[in-house]
C-alpha cells in the first residue's frame, strides 16, 4: 500500500469506523446467524482490517499470515453464535478503549464508539447468549434503530490532523481494563438478576451504579488527599522496586561512586552489586577495550546497550516486559555514573594540563625578564669605561645572587609544575633587597611601612619585575618619564604600586588587561595576566588604579 493510500485511509478513519459499527449492528439485530448476517459480519471484518490501529497499513501479510487469517475468518463466520459475537465485541471494546488519543475530536469519536460497542455487548449479545429477557419489544425497537444514530454522527466527525503516526497506538493495559470492566458489568448484572430476582435491565442499572461508585472510591484513594499519600504512590513505589528495594540499591551504587576512583573499578563493583540481586544470576559489560563480568551465566540472557556500553544480564528465569524495563533503568543508572566518572577524570586531566600550561607561561615570562636583566648586566660589562668599574662590581654583587635564585626557582617550577610550595619573607627585608637591586636605575622608591607582615616572595618579585620592565620599555620611547615604586604597609593591609608619568594605556587594551593574555607592542599581556591569576590564588588583587595622560599606576594589594 502506498503512502498516499495510507494517508487517505487515515483521513477517513472515523467514516470507516462508522461503517464498521453500522454493519455490525445490523448483523446483530436483524436475523442474527443467518446467511445475510454472516455476509454482513464478513463485510464488518473487512472494514475492521481497513480501520485497525494495531499494525501499519503499509505492512504486507506473508503467505503464512494470510492463510492463518483466512482460516480464522472462515471459522468465525461458519460457527458464528452469541458466544463468539460477545467475545469479538469484548476484543473490539478493548481496542477502542486502549487506543492512544491526542486530539479532542478523536477522543469524542472513540468515546462514542466505545459506548456503542459496550451497549451492544450488554444489551444485544449477553442476554440472548444466556437466554434472558431484557427489554420490552417497544424499547428493543427504539434501541435497534436509535443506536444507528451513533455511526451516523461519526460519519460527520473529521479525524484529527496527525503530524506523527504512532507505531503502537493501542495501550494494552487500558484495553485490558476496558474489556474486563465490560465483563464485570455483564456478569454482575446476571448475578444481581438471579440473586435479587430483578429484571436484567434493572440489574444492569444497579451493577453500573455500584461499579461507578467503586471506581469513584478508587480514584479518590489513588490521588493524594489531606494527610494521606494515596495508593498511586504505593503503586509507583512497587513499579520502581521490582526485584529489589530501589532506594537501597541506588544508595549502594552512589557509595561505589564515592569509593572507586577509576571507571573500570566502578563498573566491576557495580556489576557485582547488580549480580547480587535475587533474580539475576550474573552479568557482563564491555565498552571499547575494557570489559568485566560477575556471577555466572545462565540460559536466559538479556542484552542491552547504553551510551556505548554493552551489557548482558543472565537471569534464573525468563524476564517479562516489566522486569526488562526495570533492568534497563538499573543499567542506565550504572552507565550514567560511569560517564560521570570518565568526565571527572577528563576534568582532572584538563585541570592538570591547564596548571602546567599556566606555570610554563609564567616561568617563560620570568625567564624573559631575567634574560633582559642579564643583557643589561652584559652591556655594563662590555662597557670599556673604567671609571664605572666600581659601580659595575656593586651591581653584579647585588643582582647576580638574586638572578641565580630566580633562575633556580624557575627551574624548580619546570621540573615540578604541580608543586605549589610558596616562599614567604618579611616585607621590610624584601623591600630593602628590591631597592638595593635597582639602585642606580633612575627609579624613585617611596615607602610608608608601619608593619612588616610576611609576603609571598614569588608573587611580589613577579609583579614588580613585570611592571618595572614594562616601565623601562616605555622609557625608551618617552625618555623624560619618571618611574615611582611605592610600598604601604599598615596593619594587615599591604599595597605595592608601580607608576610612571608617561602616556596612558589604550582603553580597549586596559579593559581586558587582566582577563586574558592580550597582544601589545611592548609586552603587558601575558605577564600581567599571569601575575593577576597568581595574585588571586594567594588572596591579593592586581589592579590598574590610574590610567591617563598624566601617568599610569598599577597596584598590588590584599584589601
Amino acid at each position: 500500500m502506498t503512502e498516499s493510500t495510507n494517508t487517505s485511509a487515515s483521513r477517513l478513519e472515523h467514516q470507516v469506523l462508522a461503517l464498521m459499527l453500522m454493519v455490525m449492528h445490523v448483523a446483530v439485530w436483524w436475523d442474527f446467524a443467518d446467511a445475510v448476517s454472516r455476509s454482513l459480519m464478513l463485510a464488518h471484518l473487512g472494514l475492521f482490517l481497513l480501520w485497525q490501529p494495531m499494525w501499519s497499513r503499509e505492512r504486507r501479510l506473508g503467505l503464512q499470515g494470510t492463510l492463518v487469517f483466512i482460516l480464522v475468518t472462515i471459522s468465525f463466520i461458519a460457527w458464528l453464535n452469541w458466544g463468539l459475537m460477545t467475545f469479538w465485541l469484548l476484543m473490539l471494546a478493548g481496542i477502542l478503549g486502549g487506543r492512544v488519543i491526542v486530539g479532542t475530536r478523536d477522543r469524542y469519536a472513540y468515546l462514542l464508539s466505545l459506548v456503542f460497542v459496550v451497549s451492544e455487548t450488554l444489551i444485544g449479545c449477553i442476554p440472548p447468549m444466556v437466554d434472558v429477557r431484557t427489554l420490552s419489544d417497544e424499547f428493543k425497537e427504539i434501541f435497534r434503530y436509535g443506536m444507528l444514530a451513533v455511526p451516523v454522527v461519526l460519519l460527520f466527525i473529521p479525524p484529527q490532523e496527525r503530524t506523527v503516526i504512532s507505531v503502537r497506538p493501542v495501550d494494552f493495559l487500558y484495553g485490558l481494563t476496558t474489556s474486563l470492566l465490560t465483563v464485570i458489568l455483564g456478569l454482575g448484572s446476571l448475578l444481581s438478576m438471579y440473586v435479587t430476582g430483578a429484571g436484567y435491565a434493572e440489574a444492569l442499572i444497579q451493577t453500573i451504579l455500584i461499579t461507578a461508585f467503586f471506581l469513584l472510591a478508587i480514584s479518590m484513594l489513588w490521588s493524594p488527599l489531606a494527610g494521606f499519600a494515596g495508593i498511586g504512590q504505593l503503586w509507583e513505589r512497587y513499579l520502581l522496586s521490582i526485584g529489589t528495594p530501589f532506594e537501597d540499591w541506588l544508595a549502594e551504587l552512589a557509595a561505589l561512586v564515592r569509593q572507586k576512583q577509576s571507571p573500570k573499578a566502578f563498573m566491576d563493583s557495580a556489576i557485582s552489586l547488580l549480580s547480587g540481586l535475587s533474580w539475576i544470576a550474573g552479568a557482563e559489560w564491555r565498552t571499547g577495550k575494557r570489559s568485566g563480568s560477575a556471577g555466572k551465566q545462565s540460559k536466559f540472557a538479556f542484552r542491552h546497550e547504553s551510551a556505548g556500553t554493552a551489557f548482558v544480564v543472565y537471569t534464573h528465569r525468563p524476564m517479562g516486559v516489566a522486569l526488562q524495563l526495570h533492568c534497563k533503568l538499573l543499567l542506565s543508572l550504572i552507565t550514567h555514573f560511569r560517564l560521570a566518572k570518565e568526565r571527572e577524570q577528563e576534568i582532572a586531566r584538563s585541570a592538570q594540563l591547564q596548571a602546567i600550561h599556566e606555570t610554563g607561561a609564567r616561568v617563560t615570562h620570568d625567564i624573559k625578564n631575567l634574560l633582559q636583566s642579564l643583557q643589561g648586566l652584559t652591556a655594563m660589562v662590555e662597557n670599556k669605561d673604567t671609571s664605572r668599574r666600581d659601580e659595575l662590581q656593586r651591581s653584579l654583587r647585588k643582582q647576580l645572587p638574586h638572578l641565580t635564585s630566580r633562575l633556580q626557582l624557575a627551574l624548580d617550577k619546570l621540573q615540578a609544575p604541580e608543586d605549589n610550595t610558596i616562599s614567604w619573607r618579611k616585607l621590610d627585608s624584601w623591600w630593602s633587597d628590591l631597592k638595593a637591586r635597582n639602585a642606580g636605575g633612575d627609579i624613585d622608591f617611596e615607602s610608608e611601612i608601619n608593619s612588616s607582615p610576611p609576603i609571598p616572595v614569588d608573587l611580589f618579585d613577579s609583579v614588580v619585575e613585570n611592571l618595572l620592565e614594562n616601565a623601562r620599555i616605555k622609557r625608551h620611547s618617552e625618555p623624560e618619564i619618571d618611574i615611582i615604586v611605592r610600598l604601604e604597609a599598615d596593619g594587615e593591609r599591604t599595597a605595592l604600586s608601580v607608576a610612571d608619568t608617561g602616556s596612558g594605556i589604550e582603553p580597549e587594551l586596559a579593559s581586558t588587561l587582566f582577563d586574558a593574555p592580550v597582544n601589545s607592542r611592548n609586552g603587558l599581556g601575558i605577564g600581567l595576566y599571569q601575575a593577576s591569576v597568581q595574585a588571586q590564588q594567594l588572596g591579593y588583587r592586581l589592579r590598574l588604579q590610574e590610567n591617563g595622560d598624566a601617568g599610569v599606576r598599577f597596584e598590588l594589594s590584599n584589601g
